[in-house]
């Protein structure tokens, strides 16, 4: 992991570097202290006067300047390290998550993968900037120490030599306990995210129906319990710290100990004691920072694992193929959603034409929408193909496929930003002429009675919009994208019979001269389609267009007199 994190940012190896080395100033400003007290010391206790330790302590000042000093940079360096890798980071994960699509997004919950994907993100500032540099510099300060120690006196050496083994075996001890205690965390953390904005999404609804207190004390309960999963962590955080610290203070006083036996046997002097007082201490200090580094940053190695999981995601094959027509045919498709045992799609063929209008109509869960997501390629086919001009789409790369298509969807999604920012999803470069005729062949001349015309903010989801203008909106951005394929999925279904009629002429624009097609439950709007297919359990059951059909008097016939009868 540490490997694959720093060729990520090749930069930030030199960043890293920078923090040894000031790590390791820093470790031999109190070792220069250290040292300069026990002299100090050793003089008075000595009986000589005071101006004989005025040096020393002018000495330890300007060491506790450049100490100052070097943990103000360290600080600031830190940040950049961490920094570069988090960008490198989040640019890698944006791009991958547009290549896995929204079948991958699907799997989990919105809350559960924004805490990994933003949170898990974030831990790299402790992993990086903390632990990283410190787990190099306490191996070097460590051992620099010692060995200082070792030429004081060799059997106090080896003494504080076996009690700083004992500290790398804590980790490995406690590791053991904290792997299911800070799993069952995470999971509690993620779990109540994920609950919270959940409530937060479905506010109007909980407050409709009346279950906002529920959902209060639902998440009340799922709060208590990620307290107690907290408790329980910090309750082996806290012993391990001190053991920790058990180790520490054991290891100075056998080696003050030890020390003070042989000053009484006469083989050690009292400045070489004092010295091994002050150094043992510098000894275990590099060490004992490492471990709370460590703990800092004990939740990156998770967080590190999931969004590695996510960037190693296999994602679908893509060609290098280029395909200008529009032409579309699936071929003989059956395809089956995760976790679901009926196929929503059967042994599914058909053949558009290019700029041919095909409708296809049927009851909720029919397959319609299914048909469109594989088109786009949101999920993959289970068995079959699926061409555009007789080129299998799983061999174009995703961006000249997504290229060749435009959307409007029944559930338009605008982002929180202006109308000419959403607008222009569909075409950056679009120029002012290009925008204000889509505007126009939409119908959504509204945009220019807003508040700030183009430039006003849509609010999160659009909803400062209504449904009718969300719709043009959406329109207005798939005549700007220009694509020679058209998906129109229930473009009409969220708005009232007034707007519907001039949403429909806005439709009729954008189709004219595309390879369209229209997946509807109001039947008015596919009168005008070349080619009605009405579809059934995930396959087709009638095909035709809207006169014979009627006339038959099957499937479809029985789907327009039960929304006439239901009109009137």
């Amino acid at each position: 992991m540490i490997t694959r994190l720093l060729s990520l940012s090749p930069p930030v190896r030199r960043r890293l570097a920078g923090l040894v080395g000031l790590l390791l100033a820093i470790t031999a400003t109190y070792v220069g202290q250290g040292v300069l007290i026990a002299q100090s010391l050793a003089r008075i206790f000595s009986g000589r006067p005071v101006a004989a330790i005025i040096w020393p302590i002018a000495g330890i000042a300007v060491l506790q300047l450049v100490r100052s000093l070097a943990l103000a940079v360290r600080e600031s360096v830190a940040l950049r390290a961490s920094g570069g890798i988090k960008k490198e980071l989040r640019r890698r994960l944006t791009a991958k998550l547009l290549l896995l699509g929204p079948s991958w997004a699907q799997q989990g919950r919105t809350g559960s993968t924004q805490t990994s994907l933003v949170d898990g993100v974030e831990t790299v500032d402790a992993y990086v900037g903390r632990f990283l540099p410190q787990m190099v510099a306490a191996l070097v300060g460590s051992v620099g120490v010692t060995a200082f120690l070792f030429l004081l006196d060799p059997i106090i050496g080896v003494v504080v030599l076996l009690c700083a083994v004992l500290m790398p075996v804590l980790p490995l001890v406690s590791k053991r306990v904290l792997r299911g205690r800070n799993a069952a965390w995470l999971r509690g953390y993620k779990g109540l995210y994920a609950e919270n904005l959940d409530a937060l999404q479905g506010m109007a609804t909980l407050k409709a129906f009346n279950a906002s207190g529920r959902r209060g004390a639902e998440l009340a309960k799922l709060a208590e319990a990620f307290c107690r999963d907290s408790i329980r962590l910090m309750a082996v955080v806290v012993l391990y710290l001190g053991g920790v610290a058990f180790v520490i203070g054991l290891g100075t006083a056998v080696a003050l100990g030890v020390g003070a036996m042989r000053l009484a046997a006469g083989e050690l002097t009292v400045t070489e004691l004092l010295l091994i007082l002050m150094l043992t201490a510098e000894c275990f200090r590099p060490l004992r920072e490492l471990e709370s580094a460590y703990h800092s940053s004990y939740n990156a190695v998770p967080s590190l694992t999931a969004i590695f999981e996510v960037l190693d995601a296999p994602a679908r094959s893509e060609g290098a193929q280029v395909v200008t027509g529009s032409g579309v045919s699936f071929h003989d498709v059956t395809f089956s959603y995760r976790d679901r045992d009926k196929p929503a799609l059967h042994h599914f063929t058909l053949d558009i034409a290019p700029g041919e209008r095909v409708a296809l109509v049927g009851r909720s869960g029919a397959g319609k929408t299914t048909v469109s997501a594989l088109l786009l390629r949101f999920f993959d086919t289970t068995d079959g193909r699926i061409s555009i001009d007789g080129t299998d789409i799983c061999d174009l790369p995703l961006d000249v496929l997504r290229s060749l298509i435009a959307v409007v969807s029944q559930d338009t999604y605008l982002f929180h930003g202006t109308v000419r920012h959403n607008l222009t999803l569909a075409k950056p470069d679009a120029t002012e002429a290009e925008i204000d005729a889509a505007i126009r062949a939409a119908r959504a001349d509204f945009v220019h009675d807003l508040p700030q015309g183009l430039a006003t903010i849509v609010g999160e989801r659009g909803l400062r919009l209504s449904g009718g203008e969300r719709q043009r909106i959406a329109i207005a951005r798939a005549l700007l994208k220009d694509a020679p394929i058209l998906v129109l999925d229930e473009a009409t279904s969220s708005v009232d019979a007034a707007n519907e009629s001039g949403i429909q002429q806005a439709l009729d624009a954008l189709t004219g001269g595309r390879t369209t097609l229209m997946i509807a439950h109001r039947l008015s709007t596919v009168r005008d389609a070349d080619h009605v297919i009405v579809m059934a359990d995930g396959q087709i059951v009638e095909e035709g267009d809207h006169t014979s059909l009627l006339s038959r008097r099957g499937a479809y016939a029985r789907l327009v007199a039960a929304q006439e009868g239901a009109a009137r």
